[in-house]
């Protein structure tokens, strides 16, 4: 449950209205941010569900509606989603108390958005905790962080009104679990789309991934316990 609640809030920063894709392989949502700057790709595949039984189709919601209904089960609380009509979605919600919910469904609409083309220098693993404090700690001087990986190391950097911080993770780290440099790469992302999907995301997992190249989109792979599929592109800024 805890999985679901993330990923929902995590696609609610990137849209409105979220459209999702279910089948007899599992239940998948694609979205980019109005901005361009952000994309979430979400995969909970089948062996994530105690049952699933659908045919290819595709169910919009709003996702603060779908949140609040979610957010309503504990834990150890079982959820059944049930579509019987092509405008409405029933959620039977099982544990100390029994709730169902009925949820109007959006207009179909296109959801084919290309994934970005990444040209990977360098590829870390980091322990998500420790990336959020890094992240917690550039952002009180600047809106953006400079990442520079190197052969040793890996830099973070943040420059802002107020001043200036410069973070070091050496290989050494045990929190660095990978560091696999091709070649030195920098590049300059936002603090609000990146810090957003750590808090949201990274808490489910025991390590994050990532992965970019000299001025290039950032992919973050993260993969949660149950075996869902998190993979968010983070576009780099580009300084006048």
């Amino acid at each position: 449950m805890d999985e679901w609640k993330a990923v929902l809030n995590a696609i609610g920063d990137i849209v409105e209205d979220a459209m999702f894709i279910v089948n007899d392989d599992g239940i998948t949502f694609r979205g980019i941010d109005p901005a361009h700057v952000a994309l979430l790709d979400v995969t909970f595949p089948k062996s994530t569900f105690e049952t699933l039984e659908s045919q290819t189709s595709f169910f919009g919601l709003r996702v603060d509606d779908f949140k609040n209904v979610i957010n309503s089960a504990g834990n150890g609380d079982f959820i059944e989603l049930h579509i019987e009509k092509d405008d409405s979605m029933k959620i039977m919600i099982d544990g100390i108390l029994r709730m169902e919910y009925t949820l109007k469904l959006l207009e179909k609409t296109g959801i084919t958005t290309p994934i970005p083309k990444v040209d990977v220098k360098s590829k870390v693993t980091i322990s998500p905790n420790v990336l959020a404090k890094i992240l917690d700690n550039i952002e009180k001087m600047s809106e953006h962080v400079t990442i520079n990986a190197g052969i040793d190391k890996i830099q973070f950097l943040g420059k802002g009104d107020v001043g200036n911080a410069k973070i070091d993770l050496e290989k050494t780290n045990p929190d660095l679990k990978v560091l696999n440099v091709s070649e030195e790469s920098t590049s300059m992302y936002s603090l609000e789309y990146m810090a957003k999907i750590i808090r949201h995301i990274g808490r489910t997992c025991k390590s994050v991934d990532f992965e970019y190249g000299e001025m290039t989109p950032m992919h973050m792979l993260f993969e949660l316990p149950s075996m869902a599929r998190v993979d968010y592109y983070l576009a780099p800024r580009v300084e006048n």
